[in-house]
């Protein structure tokens, strides 16, 4: 039975670096005698990563610190084959099982434990999802039942998208991604609202001033005034609209940050890099930046820089720490 640990040790090993740019793992159980395994499936699509996973039983980690060592402003939307899995966000239990979708932010924390499993995964860059400010902020955790007809038809695309994926020509999958993040979309969109206070013309006047504030984002005069003479707001019908998400400037700044931490993820390492990143994305001065950074992320933008060089998290251009930075 040594040799038959010592081997699961060893997949183990091997499949806990594929998956450090996504998740910290460990086993769920300590007996290696009943041996390990893992397999990961996946197919570039440009703007998109679809695949299959299929592991022994596990404690999966999202942390604070690896977020910042593979900043990616991506979403994971899983659809469960088979298994179950069980996620804290934050002291808030939920749980997904065969025929569920589940997404995961991977721009925020999560702990999870899972039994033996096998689930069909799409990442998809959060700009692509047609969804409202209010609802993305909301979309962290979210099921959708294999029982419901939203759920199963979301469910029934991930399936055929991920049979498709080896034929699919070149040409054609930036289009297709496109699509099924509208699709995904519209099947998440009603249960988003549901837990939403804000009515629908309200989000919807939101989503059109966030995607102005993307495109702006590295204009150190974009403000509140910015935004009220663009769209003819006062001050205070502007602070309304963003009342629901923790006001418009905590918004802009949450944004530039996220920016910011992708910028340093995929930038060279020259020198000044992180002063240049500061100035790009609207920041008065490298100490501002790297307080704000802090707050944020809980680590430094030096931190990520040095994180970034670790070596399970910069394999080659196969490897899927690259694929997941340079989703377009």
């Amino acid at each position: 039975m040594g040799r038959e640990s010592d081997h699961a040790r060893q997949l183990f090993g091997s499949w806990r670096e594929t998956i450090a740019p996504i998740f910290d793992v460990r086993p769920l159980a300590g007996d290696w005698d009943a041996g390990f395994h893992a397999e990961l499936d996946r197919h570039h699509l440009n703007t998109a990563l679809v695949g299959q996973v299929a592991t022994s039983a596990q404690h999966y980690e999202r942390s604070e610190s690896l977020i910042g060592a593979v900043g990616v402003d991506h979403l994971l939307i899983q659809r469960y084959e088979a298994g179950h899995t069980t996620l804290d966000l934050g002291g808030k239990e939920v749980h997904a099982g065969p025929g569920d979708v589940l997404i995961f932010d991977l721009s925020r924390p999560v702990r999870s434990h899972a039994t033996d499993m096998r689930a069909v995964s799409l990442v998809l860059p959060r700009s692509l999802l047609a969804l409202d400010a209010v609802s993305l902020d909301r979309v962290h955790g979210t099921v959708l039942s294999g029982a419901s007809p939203l759920g199963s038809l979301a469910g029934d695309h991930l399936r055929s998208l991920l049979k498709a994926a080896p034929t699919l020509e070149p040409t054609a999958t930036p289009d297709i991604a496109k699509a099924s993040a509208q699709l995904l979309s519209a099947c998440l969109s009603p249960a988003l609202m549901r837990d939403s206070e804000a009515p629908a013309t309200l989000t919807a006047s939101v989503a059109i001033i966030c995607r102005f504030i993307d495109r702006r984002i590295g204009d150190p005069a974009l403000d509140a005034r910015m935004l009220c003479s663009a769209f003819g707001l006062s001050r205070s019908a502007l602070y309304r609209l963003f009342a629901p998400i923790g006001g418009v400037s905590d918004y802009i700044r949450q944004r530039r940050l996220a920016r910011a931490r992708l910028a340093l993820n995929t930038s060279t390492r020259g020198r000044g890099g992180i002063g240049k990143i500061a100035r790009q994305f609207g920041f008065s001065s490298d100490d501002a930046f790297s307080r704000a950074f802090k707050a944020q992320f809980g680590v430094t933008p030096r931190d990520v820089a040095h994180l970034r060089l670790s070596p399970s998290l910069e394999a080659g251009d196969g490897s899927l720490a690259n694929w997941l930075r340079h989703l377009v």
